[in-house]
């Protein structure tokens, strides 16, 4: 969401001329209190901010009769998005963010996260409709977390480096890539006024993947191509081995098969930092993986078969593929 811009952000800037005041005065004191408490109630950081992340990084006054402070917090959360994603469908992933607050008096006027989403009307703000190739680079991003959880413990750069490249052969044609921390992604476009984005997602590491779709100028992504070729043990892997490990040591249940396909749910955890769960459901089978936001994890399963039998199992698997029962 970085490639937008705050229409209320910018409108503050070149209203007010701002300063920065020597010690902290009272003032400024109860404009940070507002701030910070503005912010710890407000939808996007209520639904699953992490307190110990916020950190106050600059505090400006406004040359104005009216004490007015512009108040700067860095924080954090434990999903991509804004405001209230109750009932979303999101990426469990540690996400950084930047709030700009601005107090008059006792009162917040003017809020914007990521020069992006306006907290106060809850809206995304733009300031020109069309979209950039960074936007298109994080909305492609943002699709793969979502779509794909077993790479949402892959940790996103703190920094980008980005640079356009030629397109041989291809007159009005540009490329920028974006590179960072085991991250390649490379943005064409046509050089026209609204263009659509043809976006190539690269990760080399632990887990290595391909992705190739389309971000249009509506924000709207369509996936073309993934390969993702998992080195480490999935969620899948472990609901798996379980399932097989069961039906080939337990009596009662060596009759029985595993599902051809599962159904998945995401159960969102929103007040548990860093943890995602993941619950299959087929043929009788349900089998519940839950683990650590991490590109190693253990998994937990929480396992239950009704059938001919009922029969339920709890336990961990692993990047060993070692299975271990509870009690």
């Amino acid at each position: 969401m970085t490639a937008l811009i705050a229409v209320s952000a910018l409108f503050a800037s070149s209203y007010y001329t701002w300063w920065r005041p020597g010690a902290e005065s009272p003032q400024e004191g109860a404009a940070i209190d507002i701030a910070v408490l503005f912010l710890k109630n407000g939808p996007t950081f209520k639904f699953d901010g992490i307190t110990d992340s916020i950190k106050v990084v600059e505090v400006l006054r406004a040359r104005t009769p009216t004490p007015t402070w512009l108040v700067m917090i860095d924080f954090e959360c434990s999903h991509v998005g804004y405001g209230d994603r109750e009932g979303q469908f999101l990426a469990q992933v540690i996400t950084p963010h930047s709030i700009s607050v601005t107090v008059e008096e006792s009162l917040v006027i003017d809020a914007v996260i990521d020069n992006a989403w306006d907290e106060i009307t809850q809206e995304e703000l733009y300031k020109s409709e069309i979209i950039t190739p960074e936007y298109a680079k994080d909305k492609a991003i943002e699709y793969i977390l979502s779509n794909y959880p077993d790479v949402a413990g892959v940790p996103l750069p703190e920094f980008w480096t980005s640079e356009m490249l030629t397109t041989p052969g291809l007159i009005g044609v540009s490329t920028w890539q974006f590179v960072g921390e085991g991250w390649e992604v490379n943005v064409s476009f046509p050089v026209v006024m609204e263009p659509d984005y043809d976006v190539t997602v690269r990760h080399a590491g632990d887990v290595s993947f391909t992705w190739k779709g389309k971000v249009d100028k509506s924000s709207n992504v369509e996936e073309e191509r993934t390969s993702l070729e998992s080195k480490f043990v999935s969620a899948q892997d472990a609901r798996d081995l379980v399932v097989e490990y069961l039906i080939a040591t337990e009596k009662h249940l060596m009759d029985s098969e595993p599902p051809m396909e599962w159904d998945t749910e995401v159960l969102q955890k929103p007040n548990v930092a860093g943890h995602i769960s993941l619950r299959f459901t087929g043929d009788g089978w349900s089998v519940t993986v839950s683990n650590a936001v991490v590109q190693k994890p253990v998994y937990q399963i929480e396992l239950e078969y009704i059938g001919e039998v009922s029969f339920s199992w709890t336990g961990t698997v692993d990047q060993d593929r070692l299975i271990n029962e509870d009690g």
